[in-house]
C-alpha cells in the first residue's frame, strides 16, 4: 500500500501525469510495477512498456555505442516502441543504482486517447527524439568537420625536387598543391598558382628547386577542427590551400573547391563575405544576417556549444576586418601589437546578447605617435564593432579606454599586482581579464604575456585563495528544499539568471583549477578535459561539469532564439515556470552539480578559511 502512495506522489508532480485528474492517477497507480536495477545493468529493449526513472542514472547508447542521452528521475524510456510499435536497436544500461517505474502498455494508450494533452506531451518527446537520432546519422551542415570531408591520402615532394618533377606529379596525381616534406616534418607547400606566378612568370628553368618557390611555414589546420573554422583561416589570410594535420604530422590537403564542394549553401560563408568587405557599411550589412542566421541553427537545433563558437568566429571575423580596414585608414602600426580578447570571446562561447570585452597588447610604450595611432584604431574597431551589433562595454573593458592600451611591460606589472596582492575587491573586478586570447596581431607577444601569467599563477596558493573566494561569492539559485529562488532584473520581471548565476560560476570555478595548472587552454571545455586528463579533477566530475555547462548553454541559447524570433530583447532571465518538467529537473541537477563543484574548489582552495 505504501508503494502505491509513493507512485501516486510521484505521478502528480511528473509531467504529463501531474495534468490528470487526481482520480484518474489514482486509479493508475496499480497498473504500475517497480522495479530496482543495479548500477551496470541492463534493462530489457524489447517490451512494450512505458519506463519512467524514479531515482538513479540510466545511459541511453545507439546500436553505434553513442550515448545518446542520460536518464535521471522524471524521465521516460519505451515510448518509442508504443507509439511506433517498431523497435529499436538501443541499450539502456544503469549507471547508478535506482527505482523505475513501468507502466503497462494498454494503460498507456488509454491515457493517449483519453487525455488530449498526454498523447501531445508523448508525441513531441519522439519527434524531439526521432530529430537528435537523425542528426547523429547525419553530418550537420553546420557542425561538419575537416575529418568530414577530407581523403586521408597527402601527396608530398622533397625541397630539393624540381619544379618540373613537382608539376608532373601534380598532373599524375590530379592534385592542385603539393606538400613538401623533410624528413616527415612539413616545411612548405607547393600550388599550381605557385608555378605560374613564380616559375613561369618569371622565367626560371625548370630545374628550379621546389624549395626555391615554395610558401616556408604554410597556415595549416587540425584534422579535427570544424570547417567553418578552415573557412575563417582562408578568408583572413586569402590562401586556397590548408595542410591538414593530425597530431602535428600533416594527413592531408584541404582546398577551397573541397570546401564549396562540400557545403556550398553553408550560413557560415558569412564569414567569407565579412574579409571582403571594403567598409564598415559592408560589414554592418554583413552583421545583419547573424540574426537570421541564429534563427535558422535554432531550427535546425544546433548544440549551444558548436553555435557559440560559430557566433565568436564570426566576431572575430570582424574584429580581424576592422582592424584592417582601420590600417588602411591610418597606415602601418607604428610598432607590434596584438588585439585581445577577454571573457565569452575569448572562451569562444559568446551568446546572442554578448558585449565587448577586449585591450590592445603593444611591443612599445603608448606614448606620442604610438599613443595617437592605437588610440585611433581603438576607437575605430569598438565603434564600429558596436554598429556590427556587439555592443560596447558598459564597465568600459574596451581598447578605445586608455588604460586598456598598455605594453607588454606594462600588462605585466598589472597582471603582477593583481596576483601579488591580490584582494577580493580587485579580483572581482579583475576575473575576466584571466580568460584572454589573442584576436589579431602578434602570437609571440601574445604567448610572452599569457606566459608570464601563468608563471605567477601557478601553484601560488595566496592568489588561488583569493580567487576561489572570488568564485565562491555567488551561489547557484537553489534554496534550501530545492526550489528555485528567483531574483528581479530591475524591469519588474523575475527569474533565473542563467549567466551570472549558471554558467558564470561554471566558468570561475573551471578558471581557477586551470590558472593553478598553468594550463592555456581558455575554453572551458578544454579546461575541463585538461584538467582530467592531469587527473586534477576527477572524470566523473568532470563530467558532470560538462553536462551542467550544456544544459544551461542550451536552455539560454534556446530562449535567445526564440526571443529573436519574438523580436523581444535578448535577455538571460529564464522563468522556470516556462520549462517543461524534465527542463526544470535538468535544471535543478546542474545548479546541485555547481554547487558540489563550488564545495569541492572551497576544499581545494580555501581551507584557510
Amino acid at each position: 500500500m505504501s508503494e502505491i502512495s509513493e507512485v501516486s506522489k510521484f505521478l502528480a508532480h511528473t509531467t504529463p501525469f501531474n495534468q490528470l485528474p487526481a482520480a484518474q492517477i489514482s486509479r493508475l497507480t496499480r497498473h504500475f510495477t517497480v522495479y530496482y536495477y543495479q548500477a551496470q545493468e541492463l534493462v530489457p529493449a524489447e517490451t512494450n512498456r512505458l519506463l519512467i526513472v524514479r531515482t538513479g542514472v540510466f545511459s541511453l547508447y545507439s546500436d553505434q555505442q553513442q550515448l545518446l542521452a542520460k536518464l535521471q528521475e522524471g524521465d521516460f524510456y519505451g515510448y518509442q516502441r508504443l507509439l511506433t510499435e517498431l523497435g529499436d536497436h538501443d541499450q539502456l544500461r544503469c549507471e547508478e543504482d535506482g527505482l523505475v517505474y513501468w507502466l503497462d502498455q494498454q494503460s498507456f494508450h488509454q491515457l493517449r486517447h483519453q487525455f488530449k494533452n498526454f498523447d501531445i506531451f508523448f508525441q513531441r518527446l519522439f519527434s524531439r527524439r526521432l530529430h537528435q537520432y537523425q542528426e547523429q546519422q547525419h553530418n550537420n551542415r553546420f557542425t561538419l568537420k575537416i575529418d568530414d570531408i577530407i581523403h586521408h591520402r597527402k601527396v608530398t615532394i622533397a625541397p630539393e625536387q624540381n619544379v618540373q618533377t613537382a608539376a608532373a606529379l601534380m598532373t599524375e596525381q590530379r592534385v592542385s598543391s603539393l606538400l613538401v616534406e623533410e624528413q616527415d616534418k612539413l616545411v612548405g607547400i607547393v600550388t599550381d598558382r605557385d608555378l605560374r606566378s613564380r616559375v613561369l612568370a618569371k622565367d626560371l628553368p625548370a630545374s628550379t628547386q621546389v624549395c626555391q618557390i615554395m610558401t616556408r611555414q604554410p597556415h595549416h589546420i587540425d584534422r579535427h577542427a570544424y570547417l567553418f573554422e578552415a573557412v575563417q583561416l582562408m578568408s583572413r589570410h586569402n590562401i586556397h590551400h590548408l595542410p591538414v594535420m593530425d597530431n602535428n604530422v600533416s594527413c592531408s590537403m584541404i582546398t577551397a573547391t573541397d570546401i564549396i564542394r562540400a557545403q556550398q549553401d553553408h550560413p557560415v560563408y558569412l564569414i567569407g563575405q565579412i574579409h571582403r568587405q571594403q567598409t564598415v557599411d559592408g560589414l554592418e550589412q554583413c552583421s545583419l544576417q547573424i540574426k537570421t542566421l541564429a534563427i535558422v541553427m535554432g531550427k535546425q537545433q544546433v548544440p549551444a556549444a558548436e553555435a557559440s563558437h560559430i557566433l565568436t568566429t564570426l566576431t572575430d571575423a570582424l574584429t580581424q576586418r576592422l582592424i584592417q580596414l582601420a590600417q588602411i585608414k591610418l597606415g602601418n602600426a607604428p610598432c607590434v601589437f596584438s588585439w585581445l580578447a577577454f571573457g565569452s570571446q575569448a572562451r569562444m562561447d559568446q551568446s546572442l546578447n554578448a558585449d565587448q570585452d577586449n585591450a590592445l597588447l603593444l611591443e612599445k610604450e603608448p606614448v606620442a605617435e604610438i599613443a595617437d595611432y592605437f588610440q585611433a584604431l581603438a576607437e575605430f574597431v569598438c565603434q564600429g564593432l558596436a554598429r556590427c551589433g556587439v555592443k560596447l562595454c558598459p564597465g568600459n573593458i574596451m581598447a578605445s579606454n586608455d588604460e586598456l592600451r598598455l605594453s607588454l611591460k606594462g600588462w605585466s606589472t598589472r597582471f603582477a599586482r593583481w596576483i601579488g596582492t591580490p584582494t577580493p575587491a580587485a579580483l572581482l573586478n579583475a576575473s575576466i581579464y584571466f580568460d584572454l586570447r589573442v584576436i589579431e596581431g602578434s602570437r609571440g607577444l601574445f604567448n610572452a604575456l599569457q606566459q608570464d601569467i601563468l608563471a605567477r599563477t601557478v601553484n601560488n596558493d595566496l592568489f588561488l585563495l583569493h580567487m576561489a573566494h572570488t568564485a565562491l561569492e555567488r551561489t547557484a539559485p537553489l534554496g534550501f528544499f530545492k526550489n528555485f529562488i528567483l531574483e528581479p532584473d530591475g524591469h519588474h520581471k523575475q527569474g533565473l539568471d542563467l549567466k551570472k548565476r549558471g554558467i558564470s560560476l561554471l566558468t570561475d570555478i573551471v578558471r581557477v583549477y586551470a590558472l593553478s595548472a598553468g594550463i592555456t587552454q581558455i575554453n572551458t571545455r578544454a579546461r575541463l578535459q585538461q584538467l582530467a586528463k592531469l587527473q586534477l579533477i576527477e572524470t566523473k566530475q568532470m563530467q558532470n561539469l560538462l553536462d551542467a555547462f550544456d544544459v544551461l548553454s542550451q536552455l539560454r541559447f534556446d530562449k535567445h532564439v526564440h526571443e529573436l524570433q519574438q523580436d523581444h530583447d535578448v535577455t538571460n532571465l529564464l522563468d522556470p515556470a516556462h520549462l517543461s518538467g524534465l527542463q526544470r529537473h535538468q535544471l535543478k541537477d546542474c545548479f546541485n552539480v555547481i554547487n558540489a563543484a563550488q564545495q569541492s574548489l572551497r576544499y581545494r582552495f580555501c581551507r584557510e578559511l
